[in-house]
């Protein structure tokens, strides 16, 4: 038993230093008012929607109050709401995406995006998911001014921070944590080599660069269309480029419910893992197991003698405040939430091994009423 506690120690200290060294770089937008250049660039912005009547006001209004207005253009995926409507209430152009045999075998958002180009009159592109708010007056301006420190060249993504309002919202933390992480650009341990993965709720890029790598055609077989956009701009051997949307953009993801939070973790789940470094999924597991063990470490140095507990109390309190702090980066997910980790452990668990199930034996996904087949 007297090796117990040094044992305990050094595991909770590994899973720490793994915990700082995934996640020990970032990537934030900046808007520097001093920066003029990017205030002329035309910018047309794409929308995939589909059944988005009640996120859609929120995107366009945060559009409208940008100090850059840009061309906004909603491209309706045979919405049976009032999704329609309310895009031409807010003044966006709207379409609707056309269906033959051939688009059916494309998965998702990608085949909407990839005919919304068709329509867009300006060089830089955005592709923006309607659950994606921007947070102030200069979003717009600081994402153009990024875009611009690679010469306007190659493929500019953006994870928006994660605006939580309902209880039940606060068990995607750990799912948005691993995201950030799992895009191998954020640790300093990282292989240094061309990025090409791409987060999917935000896009940037140029006519050019869109036509050369042929775009979203890319994703047609994907369900995460960042990944395939990411890995075609990079055979290209064009900038990738991830950003946390901290400050500037936002999303409030799966507001319709419980259901909707498990079905849309279980699809990112399913193909998102593979694509992770293996130092920095080794990082993850260690961060991970010291943080599911260490309840068990504080009600074994409750019940022993030989362990005390005001020791251990202190490295789980360590542990604890860098959980909260590494969360607090991506989401504004509430301390007290953050505090019961190994209930979001527990959900995590949960959803890893839903999606395991969908992956190697049912082979599908369920999404917004569509079922989506997995050959990978």
């Amino acid at each position: 038993m007297k090796v117990l506690e040094p044992l305990l120690h050094g595991l909770i200290g590994t899973s720490v230093l793994s915990g700082y060294l995934m996640y020990n770089r970032r990537y934030l937008l900046h808007f520097q008012k001093e920066n003029t250049a990017s205030a002329s660039q035309s910018i047309s912005i794409i929308i995939p929607a589909r059944d988005e009547a009640k996120r859609l006001p929120h995107l366009l209004k945060s559009l409208k109050r940008q100090t850059i207005q840009a061309e906004v253009i909603v491209m309706d995926d045979g919405s049976q709401d009032d999704t329609v409507q309310v895009a031409k209430e807010w003044g966006a152009k709207v379409y609707a995406v056309t269906e033959d045999e051939k688009n059916k075998r494309w998965y998702g958002k990608s085949f909407a995006c990839y005919q919304g180009v068709n329509y867009a009159t300006s060089d830089i592109v955005m592709f923006i998911d309607a659950d994606v708010v921007l947070l102030n007056d200069h979003a717009l301006t600081a994402i153009l001014q990024s875009y611009e420190n690679q010469q306007y060249r190659g493929l500019l993504s953006i994870q928006p921070y994660h605006i939580v309002k309902k209880p039940y919202e606060q068990l995607s933390a750990l799912f948005n944590l691993m995201t950030v992480v799992g895009m191998n650009q954020f640790s300093s341990v990282a292989k240094k080599e061309p990025q090409s993965l791409a987060f999917g709720p935000v896009t940037v890029m140029n006519h050019a660069d869109y036509a050369l790598t042929q775009g979203h055609y890319n994703a047609r077989k994907h369900i995460i269309e960042g990944f395939a956009l990411g890995e075609a701009f990079n055979q290209q051997r064009l900038p990738v480029t991830c950003y946390e949307g901290q400050n500037y953009v936002g999303f409030r993801m799966y507001e319709e419910g419980p259901r909707s939070l498990i079905e849309g973790w279980t699809k990112h789940l399913a193909v998102g893992a593979s694509q992770t470094q293996g130092r920095i999924m080794a990082l993850i597991i260690m961060w991970m197991i010291g943080n599911i063990l260490m309840p068990f470490a504080l009600i074994l140095s409750f019940l022993s003698k030989s362990i005390s507990f005001k020791r251990i109390s202190l490295s789980y309190g360590l542990a604890t405040l860098q959980f909260i702090q590494l969360h607090k980066r991506i989401g504004s997910f509430s301390t007290l939430s953050l505090m019961l980790s190994p209930i979001l452990f527990l959900v995590f668990i949960f959803i890893f091994m839903n999606s395991y199930r969908h992956i190697h034996f049912t082979k599908t996904v369920q999404w917004k009423g569509r079922t989506f087949n997995i050959n990978h």
